[in-house]
C-alpha cells in the first residue's frame, strides 16, 4: 500500500487483552499527539487486537480518536506479537512506523522528537527511545546510548535497546518481525529485529529526551516470555561467523583492548529524574497513571546499555576468527581433552568417523579449563578444536554455553551434536535443552558417580534426570557397557532401542609379548589417583604384601586429574614404586609384568582394563558398572566382589595375588582369555563395523572434480 503523502507516521498499536490499562495508554498517546500536531505532524493509529476480548474492545471504542489523521482498527488470531506487527505494518499508510504496545505510557514530547529524530538520521537508521523509566511492579531507569557507543557486540548475551522504535517503512517491509513462539523455546521478537536490523548494517540511535513509561507486570508477556522459553532469541544473521566480523570489526578492537572489554560510557546520572524536562514529564504522565511518581525514581536501581560488559562479545568475535566460514557436519561437547579412558574413547570414536567420511567437517568444542596434559594432538585432520578453557577463560561457564549455542545456530544447523556427560553439556542443557531439539543429539553416558557414607556405598550423581528432561532431543543415548544400558532401560521402561553400545576398541599385540624372567612378581598399577579410583588402597596392599608376599613389588602409574591421592601417601613403601603420570598405555613397560591391578569404587568399562588385556596382563578388578563384562572371574582374569571397608578390599586383593602366585598357569590363562575376548568384542574392525552401523556419513554434494581436497587442518586452542 502506498503510504498518504499527509500522514507523517504510523503508530503500530498491539493489542491483546489489556483492558485495565489501555485506556492510559491510550490517554498518553493522546497527549504526545497534541504535541505533534501542534507542530503540522499528521500521525496515523492502527490498532492491531490479536485474540483479543469484548472489554478490551469496548476501551477503545469509547476513546475518542479524531484526533488521529488516520484510523484503522485490525482483528487478528495470530498469538504472536511478531505477526500482528507484521499485520499492522502492512495496512500503514505512514511515512514511518512507530510500534507501541498496550499497555505502557510515553513522554508528551515522544512521538515529536521520534519523528524528528527519525528522519535527521534517514532512512537507515531506527529510532529508539533515550530514557525507559520502568514502574509498577517494579522500579528502575535505563538509558540508552547510540549503536555506536554500546556496538553491535553487545547482541551476544543482551538486547541493548527495546521493542519500541521506529523506522522509515522500507525497513520493517525488508525485515519483518519474526513469529517467535514460547512454546519452541525462543522469545524476545524485539531483540531478534533489532540484531536483524544490526547484521543488515542499519544503524541505531536515540530520540532526545524521549521517555518510554515502561509498565511491570507479573502477568506481562515480557514475564511469560521470560518464565516459558529459554530466554534466547531465535538464530540471527548478526552471529554467523562472516557477518559478526563484518559488522564487528570497526569496534572490536577498540572493546578489546579495554580493560574488561567494555567500552567507556556515558552512565546516567543519579540526579536524571529531578532534572526539569523529566520531571515534568514524569509529573505529566503521573496526571495519567499515578504509579508514575517521581519519588519511585529516587532511589531505584539506575543503568545504561553502554554499561554492558562486552567480553561474551568479543570472545565470540575471536571464535568466529577461528572458525572462519567452515560449516560442520560433526560435532562433539567435551569438557577438555584429557589424558584419560573418556578421552581415549572419543578419539577412537573421532578416527573411526573420520576412516569411514574423511571429507566430513568435525567441531570440538571444549566448554571446560582443562587440569592436566592434553590429548588434542590426536585429533584426526579434519577436527578443528575450539578450547573455551583457553580462548575463554575469563568467561563463565554459563557464557560458554551461551557461546556454544550461537556457534551451533550459526554454522552447524543440520550438524551431529555430540554430548558427552559432563559440568559442560548439563549445563548447556540446563538452559537450551529445549532448543537441542532442533539438533540431531547423540548423548554418551558412561557411569554414575558413587560415594561410600557409613560404610553403604550410594549413587550420589547420575544423568539419569537430566537424560529424562531432555530425552526427546536425543536421537541416541550410547554407552560403553551394557551394564550402564541395562541400568538406564530398568529404570526409564520405554523406548529401549533409544541406548546403544558401543564397545571402545584398543589397540594392543593380538598375542602376548614376551615378559621378563621376574615378570610375575611386579603388579603393574595405571589409571588416575583420583577418589574415583580408589588409590587409597595401594599403601593398604602393599604392606599386606611385604608380609605374606615379600617378593611382589607394585608399580604405579598416574596423576590426578580432579585432585584426589597425594603422590606423597605413596612414598616410604619398599615394595611399592611411583613412577608418576604417563602418556597412554602404551608408553608402559608392559612386558615387565605380568598381572594388571585395578581398583575403583565406580566405573563403566575402563580402557586401562582393555589395554591391560590386549597386552595378554591377567587382570584383578572390582565387580563395578561394566567391569564383569570384559573381566569374567576365572576365565579372563580375577573378579573381585567389591567391599566398601578400605581393610577388607586391600585383604581382597592380597588374596587374589596369592592365587596367582601358587598357580602360575592361571596367569597364562586369563591371558589367552582375555585376548580372545579382546578380538571379538574390542577390536578395530569390530569397532569401525559398529560405528559405520550407527553413524552413517552425511549426505553432501559431490565436490568438482578440480577442488577435491581432504579438508584442512584447522586447530586452535
Amino acid at each position: 500500500m502506498e503510504p498518504f503523502r499527509s500522514l507523517d507516521a504510523s503508530i503500530i498499536l498491539n493489542i491483546h487483552r489489556e483492558a485495565v490499562f489501555l485506556k492510559r495508554t491510550l490517554l498518553s498517546l493522546d497527549a504526545a499527539l497534541a504535541v505533534a500536531r501542534a507542530e503540522g505532524l499528521v500521525i496515523e493509529l492502527v490498532a492491531v487486537l490479536d485474540r483479543s476480548n469484548d472489554a478490551t474492545r469496548a476501551v477503545l471504542a469509547g476513546h475518542d480518536l479524531g484526533s488521529y489523521g488516520h484510523v484503522e482498527i485490525i482483528e487478528v488470531d495470530n498469538g504472536s506479537l511478531g505477526l500482528s506487527r507484521n499485520d499492522g505494518i502492512a495496512r500503514a499508510q505512514g511515512e514511518l512506523i512507530l510500534t507501541a504496545d498496550a499497555d505502557d505510557l510515553v513522554s508528551t514530547n515522544f512521538l515529536l522528537e521520534t519523528i524528528r529524530a527519525t528522519r535527521r538520521a534517514g532512512p537507515d537508521c531506527l529510532i529508539f527511545p533515550a530514557y525507559l523509566f520502568a514502574f509498577g511492579a517494579s522500579y528502575h531507569i535505563w538509558a540508552y546510548r547510540d549503536l555506536t557507543t554500546v556496538t553491535p557486540l553487545a547482541f551476544v548475551d543482551m538486547h541493548p535497546f527495546v521493542s519500541r522504535v521506529c523506522g522509515h517503512r522500507e525497513i520493517f517491509r525488508q525485515l519483518p518481525f519474526a513469529d517467535v513462539q514460547i512454546s519452541a523455546g525462543y522469545a524476545y521478537e524485539d531483540w531478534h529485529f533489532n540484531s536483524r536490523a544490526a547484521a543488515a548494517g542499519f544503524d541505531m540511535s536515540v530520540a532526545p529526551g524521549t521517555i518510554l513509561f515502561y509498565r511491570q507486570r507479573p502477568d506481562s508477556l515480557l514475564r511469560q516470555s521470560d518464565a516459558g522459553s529459554t530466554r534466547q532469541i531465535p538464530p540471527s544473521p548478526l552471529f554467523d561467523p562472516k557477518t559478526y566480523i563484518e559488522i564487528c570489526a570497526p569496534y572490536y578492537r577498540v572493546v578489546a583492548d579495554a580493560p574488561g572489554a567494555s567500552k567507556p560510557g556515558d552512565p546516567p546520572n543519579r540526579s536524571l529524574a529531578s532534572r526539569p524536562d523529566i520531571s515534568r514529564e514524569i509529573n505529566a504522565a503521573n496526571a495519567i497513571e499515578p504509579l508514575i511518581a517521581l519519588p519511585h525514581f529516587d532511589d531505584c536501581p539506575i543503568g545504561s546499555n553502554s554499561l554492558h560488559d562486552l567480553s561474551a562479545g568479543v570472545a565470540y568475535y575471536e571464535l568466529c576468527q577461528a572458525i572462519g566460514d567452515t560449516s560442520f557436519d560433526e560435532v562433539f561437547l567435551l569438557p577438555f581433552m584429557a589424558r584419560g579412558g573418556a578421552e581415549k574413547y572419543v578419539l577412537e570414536l573421532l578416527d573411526a568417523m573420520y576412516t569411514s567420511d574423511p571429507l566430513a567437517n568435525t567441531l570440538l568444542i571444549f566448554g571446560e579449563n582443562c587440569p592436566a596434559p592434553s590429548w588434542e594432538d590426536r585429533v584426526p585432520p579434519n577436527a578443528t578444536i575450539l578450547d573455551l578453557g583457553s580462548l575463554c577463560s575469563k568467561l563463565s561457564l554459563d557464557q560458554r554455553c551461551l557461546l556454544t549455542l550461537k556457534l551451533l545456530q550459526s554454522r552447524t544447523p543440520k550438524a551431529r551434536i555430540h554430548m558427552r556427560e559432563s559440568a559442560f553439556v548439563g549445563q548447556f542443557l540446563k538452559y537450551f535443552g529445549r532448543l537441542a531439539r532442533n539438533f540431531e543429539c547423540i548423548y554418551y553416558n558412561f557411569t554414575e558417580t558413587y560415594q561410600v557414607r557409613n560404610g553403604e556405598i550410594f549413587i550420589c550423581h547420575s544423568p539419569l534426570d537430566m537424560i529424562a528432561h531432555n530425552f526427546d532431543a536425543f536421537s541416541m543415548i550410547i554407552c560403553d557397557s551394557m551394564t550402564m544400558i541395562n541400568n538406564d532401560r530398568r529404570r526409564v521402561g520405554f523406548c529401549e532401542d533409544k541406548w546403544q553400545c558401543l564397545y571402545a576398541p584398543v589397540r594392543g599385540p593380538t598375542t602376548a609379548a614376551p615378559r621378563t624372567a621376574d615378570a610375575a612378581c611386579h603388579i603393574l598399577w595405571a589409571s588416575r589417583l583420583d577418589s574415583q579410583k580408589r588409590p587409597e588402597l595401594l599403601p593398604l596392599i602393599a604392606r599386606r604384601l611385604e608380609r605374606q608376599l615379600p617378593s611382589a613389588h607394585i608399580h604405579v602409574y598416574g596423576g590426578a586429574v580432579f585432585g584426589g591421592l597425594p603422590p606423597a601417601r605413596l612414598e616410604g613403601l619398599k615394595n611399592l614404586t611411583f613412577h608418576g603420570a604417563y602418556n597412554g598405555f602404551d608408553s608402559l613397560p608392559t612386558n615387565n609384568y605380568s598381572i594388571f591391578m585395578y581398583t575403583s569404587y565406580f566405573d563403566g568399562i575402563p580402557n586401562t582394563i582393555l589395554e591391560a588385556m590386549s597386552h595378554g596382563l591377567a587382570v584383578i578388578a572390582p565387580a563395578v558398572g561394566g567391569i564383569p563384562e570384559v573381566v569374567i572371574d576365572g576365565e579372563t582374569g580375577l573378579l573381585l566382589p567389591n567391599i566398601e571397608d578400605n581393610e577388607a578390599m586391600a585383604e581382597a586383593y592380597v588374596r587374589a595375588l596369592l592365587r596367582l602366585h601358587r598357580d602360575p598357569s592361571r596367569i597364562q590363562s586369563y591371558s589367552n582369555g582375555a585376548l580372545a575376548l579382546i578380538e571379538r568384542q574390542h577390536s578395530y574392525k569390530a569397532h569401525r563395523a559398529r560405528v559405520a552401523e550407527l553413524f552413517s556419513p552425511a549426505p553432501r554434494p559431490a565436490p568438482a572434480a578440480s577442488s577435491a581436497r581432504l579438508p584442512e587442518i584447522l586447530c586452535h586452542g
